[in-house]
């Protein structure tokens, strides 16, 4: 008897395992077992130390750039570069489609002069394959022109039957070529290997850029050295969004760096096919082993601690080791054995028994244990609206019993059911109400109402569900998409949502303002303190404007150190003046943070609907304007005037075009002849630059140099200048005339201690030695950081430049600076020079300086010669240099090597090295 027990056991098992295995190969527990994967990645949710940088194409940088349309100008991913550059990242890694030529030649043109030019870690583009109309896949590979000064990576993915992203190939075939896939880049995978990706990880790991925010340089670029970065959507509105588990859908470029996540933690390993039908094997067996021993009762007490062991040892190991077992076979094993050991406790009577209950009460049973288990609430009426059943969860839903709920009526819950239950049939289709229970507490639901049919006439089955947690979570999300994370305050989005409705609610004869502000001297609080301090600068000033504010005006964060004030309904003009001026007296007192008293100041721009705009936007503008008036000024506050505006628009677009005149190289490096006072001999030539706008005509260096000082484009200017000048200086060495050249450097170039290496550089690269190139600097450059500025000077003079003091007499002319900076010439300005004949005073100076420079070993320049008079009294003065209309004026270069040496034959190498 024995040993017939021990044979049926091993039979069941046998067929257990069997049926188990292959179900498990078939993958019908394909399903299962991605929940339970997803349940796990839920509980085991953590974030990680990461060196990867998301720079975003978020919808605040599709609204930054709306202007120019998606995709964007390719000049945009060529500013990023350069940006980049300058950082020293680890990769770069663009998930953007650069497999089609640009609508605008010149984009292309300045993209591959940005690739060509970089400098440093790796920068991949991303390829994939495009299914074509007919099914067959089309390739989707950069162009040419870019992959041959870029790495080129797949980021290709594979769904799951089900469209949702589990696992990642290390590379892909693309267009014939196998290429490694974007996260596997900088990690040692087999180019087979499939890496399943670790979604416990939760995406705030990486650290975040808005892409206008870097193209704007407002970004610590510090903070990107070293660093992983990946450049891509993230904005769902450009439909890159990737189903994936737990997080419903992710942005492609975040996928990719959950993967090279995945691999850094080290990737999952997944236990081959054969061992997971051995664990079947071994584990039926010790369950069949456990059941045979007990009870029912005592068996299901054993099933219980098994299925935990289960599920505590899948998590640890995933945890800990990093193993993935597949545990849905196991909880079906135990689920199966349990019941073939259960059944086959069963007598004879007990099956009779059972038998009979099943055929007599399946139906009845089965619609019953439905309901009656049900989490939704399930309610009938009937075609009065009269409650004839109702479940346990409908009680608990309306908080009453089971018998205060039947022969009720409906609309004492649900007010809609007062006018029959037959208005609220939708077709199956679920609507929203507002309930009550039985203590008349409202609250939200979702109901679906069915028309159920039979011979004694009809009923009405109430399907409700309470969707208080979705309103509450609906809500919080709204509030997280319309209000800034870190004051509390409006965003910009809602800032703009509340004026253009009050604008379009508005008559003509109503007033709004808008007052944008903007705190000064911040840069300097996050470059010196850090970012964090920043913060907390910030919701001090918030808080201390929505206490000035009170209710009296609606005031949001629309960015950065940016708030906007608007005011409805305005009576007086004066009571916006008192507001503003409000506004920056609550700024005086300093604010105190980590035991440090910053102060900040305030520039207010106001604008006024109708007076200056006719909508949200362009009140936004004016205001924006008015406020970079009141900043420019040193004001307060500022109203808006149309003058302002027009600098601003000119002011704006050229910086754009002088972007690009710099890139194309259509700015001119003109040359003013230097002449020895002493010889008449060619001692030198000043670079000047000048620029002739398509549209303005002539540009001021004055105005342009400002423009590119203010942006990011002194750097690429000042390089262009050096770069030109010393590059006609060989020119001219290889044609016999040997001369300095002066070039003049912006107070920015001063502070930039990077600068005396990138010249050294430039000079290494045309073979120029130090000696030959004068830089010129004013005294007002230098004290913007006299002690930086010092130290960048003396490593300029270890290179072997000369330094001169430029426009000297106009700025603070402070002798201890002549004598700390051990310059090589002074340049007396040209407005000392212009009037030497007709007034005394100038003549003094003139004199005077000239013996201060002889006497602190300088050479003195004079500009501005304009007259042979004026010649001759500089060169008895003791003037040596001089330059100006007399000897002529700035001029292209070879007109001035045509005029001072092919035509005159003037060796002018013993005045340069002099």
């Amino acid at each position: 008897m024995a040993r017939r027990e021990l044979t049926a056991s091993a039979i069941a098992a046998g067929a257990i395992v069997i049926l188990t295995s292959t179900l498990q190969w078939g993958g019908v527990f394909d399903r299962l077992e991605n929940s339970v994967a997803e349940l796990r990645a839920e509980m085991l949710g953590r974030t990680v130390e990461s060196d990867i940088v998301i720079v975003g194409i978020d919808a605040h940088s599709l609204e930054a750039l709306a202007g120019d349309g998606w995709p964007w100008p390719r000049r945009f991913h060529a500013r990023l570069l350069q940006h980049l550059q300058r950082a020293d990242p680890d990769l770069v890694f663009f998930d953007i489609d650069f497999s089609s030529p640009a609508r605008d030649a010149l984009d292309d043109e300045l993209l591959e002069r940005s690739l060509a030019a970089w400098d440093g870690a790796p920068v991949l583009l991303a390829s994939h394959a495009q299914a074509s109309r007919e099914g067959t896949p089309t390739a989707r590979r950069p162009l040419q022109r870019f992959r041959q000064h870029a790495g080129e990576v797949s980021v290709m993915l594979d769904p799951d039957r089900d469209g949702i992203v589990r696992r990642i190939r290390a590379s892909g075939v693309i267009g014939g070529d196998r290429l490694p896939s974007a996260f596997a880049v900088g990690h040692e995978l087999p180019v087979d290997a499939v890496v399943g990706i670790d979604f416990s990880i939760d995406p705030r790991s990486f650290a975040y850029v808005s892409y206008s925010d870097l193209l704007n340089a407002e970004v610590d670029l510090a903070a990107l050295a070293g660093k992983k970065i990946y450049i891509g959507a993230t904005s769902f509105e450009l439909g890159d969004a990737v189903t994936v588990p737990r997080f419903q859908s992710l942005p492609g470029v975040v996928v990719q760096a959950l993967a090279s996540a995945t691999v850094a933690a080290g990737p999952p390993r997944t236990p081959p096919a054969w061992f997971h039908g051995v664990a079947v094997l071994l584990w039926t067996a010790l369950l069949f082993a456990a059941f045979s021993r007990g009870a029912w009762r005592k068996n299901s007490i054993v099933g219980a601690l098994a299925l935990a062991l289960i599920g505590t040892s899948s998590i640890a190991l995933y945890r800990y080791f990093r193993i993935d077992i597949a545990i849905v076979p196991l909880v079906f094993s135990l689920l199966l054995t349990f019941v073939v050991v259960a059944l086959r406790s069963l007598d004879e009577q007990t099956w009779r028994a059972v038998a009979y209950a099943i055929g007599v009460k399946r139906r009845d049973a089965l619609l019953k244990s439905i309901i009656e288990t049900s989490m939704d609430a399930i309610v009938t009426v009937d075609a009065k609206g009269v409650v004839r059943t109702a479940n346990p969860a409908a009680a608990i839903l309306f908080g009453s019993s089971l018998a205060g709920l039947l022969g009720a009526e409906m609309s004492r819950f649900i007010p809609e059911f007062g006018a029959g239950p037959a208005t609220l049939v939708r077709g199956g289709k679920p609507s929203e109400f507002r309930a009550f229970d039985a203590s008349g507490r409202a609250f939200p639901i979702e109901a679906t109402v069915s028309r159920v049919a039979f011979d004694q006439g009809q009923l009405f089955t109430t399907i409700v569900r309470d969707i208080s947690e979705r309103k509450v979570q609906q809500r919080k999300l709204e509030y997280q998409a319309t209000h800034d994370s870190l004051t509390g305050l409006p965003n910009r989005a809602a800032v703009q949502d509340y004026l253009t409705s009050i604008v379009a609610e508005s008559d003509r004869n109503s007033r709004i303002a808008v007052l944008l502000l903007d705190l000064c001297r911040f840069k300097e609080v996050n470059d010196t303190l850090g970012h964090d301090v920043g913060d907390d600068v910030l919701r001090v000033v918030a808080s201390r404007f929505n206490e000035t504010l009170g209710d009296e005006a609606f005031i949001g964060r629309i960015g950065g150190d940016e708030f906007c004030v608007v005011v409805a309904d305005v009576q007086v003009r004066s009571s916006i003046e008192s507001l503003a001026q409000n506004l920056v007296e609550c700024l005086q007192a300093p604010i105190p943070v980590r035991g440090i008293a910053i102060e900040v100041g305030l520039s207010i721009g106001i604008a006024f609907y109708p007076e200056h705009a006719n909508d949200a936007q362009e009140l936004l503008r004016h205001a924006d304007v008015a406020m970079y008036t009141a900043k420019r000024r040193s004001q307060g506050y500022e109203y808006y005037s149309r003058d302002d505006d027009a600098n601003s628009v000119r002011r704006l677009s050229m910086v754009s075009d002088l972007r690009s005149a710099i890139a194309l190289n259509d700015i001119d490096l003109l040359f003013q002849p230097q002449i020895d006072l002493t010889s008449g001999s060619l001692a030198g030539a000043e670079a000047l630059l000048r620029w002739e706008h398509p549209i303005h005509g002539t540009v001021r260096p004055d105005e342009f140099v400002a423009i590119a000082e203010s942006t990011d484009l002194i750097q690429p200017l000042t390089e262009w200048i050096l770069t030109e000048a010393i590059r006609q200086f060989v020119i001219w060495q290889q044609n016999g005339l040997s001369m300095r050249v002066a070039v003049n450097l912006s107070a920015r170039s001063l502070q930039d201690v990077e600068f005396p290496r990138q010249l050294a550089l430039l000079l290494s690269r045309f073979g120029v030695e130090g000696r030959w190139l004068e830089l010129e600097i004013t005294e007002t450059a230098m004290m913007l950081d006299p002690q930086r500025a010092l130290e960048v000077v003396r490593d300029l003079q270890a290179l072997g430049a000369r330094i001169a003091i430029d426009d000297f007499g106009t700025g603070y002319s402070s002798l201890g600076y002549l004598r700390d900076l051990r310059a090589n010439a002074l340049k007396l300005d040209k407005s000392f020079v212009i009037d030497l004949e007709s007034r005394q005073h100038n003549r003094v100076i003139v004199e005077s300086t000239a013996q201060m420079a002889a006497a602190l070993g300088l050479e003195v320049v004079a500009e501005g010669i304009e007259s042979e008079w004026a010649a001759d009294y500089l060169r008895n003065a003791g003037y040596r240099i001089g330059q100006g209309y007399w000897y002529g004026k700035a001029m292209p270069a070879d007109e001035l090597y045509a005029k001072f040496h092919a035509a005159n034959g003037i060796d002018a190498a013993q005045a340069a090295s002099a």
